[in-house]
């Protein structure tokens, strides 16, 4: 996948987003991953094991298919259930 693939489905996903507080938090992890690279001098990448980078790429890949794709209400329906237990 391009660069300008994985930022167009970045941006779609993201899109997607219609809470604010959700999407405040992606942001607020984003920043953090952000600022721990530039201190760290190394990619978050290179500190994945190969397993969990087939699974990020297996994700992504995924998510380029709307199919995949579960609408937000049911996700966030899911969890609430999922967060009761």
């Amino acid at each position: 996948m391009t660069q300008l693939e994985i930022k167009t489905n970045f941006h779609k996903l993201i899109d997607e987003i219609d809470d604010q507080k959700e999407l405040a938090k992606l942001y607020e992890y984003f920043i953090a991953l952000k600022q721990n690279f530039e201190k760290s001098g190394s990619d978050w990448w290179d500190e994945l094991t190969d397993a969990q980078k087939a699974d990020l790429d297996l994700a992504l890949k995924e998510c380029e298919d709307e199919s995949n794709l579960i609408p937000h209400e049911q996700v966030m329906e899911e969890a609430k259930k999922w967060l009761k237990k």
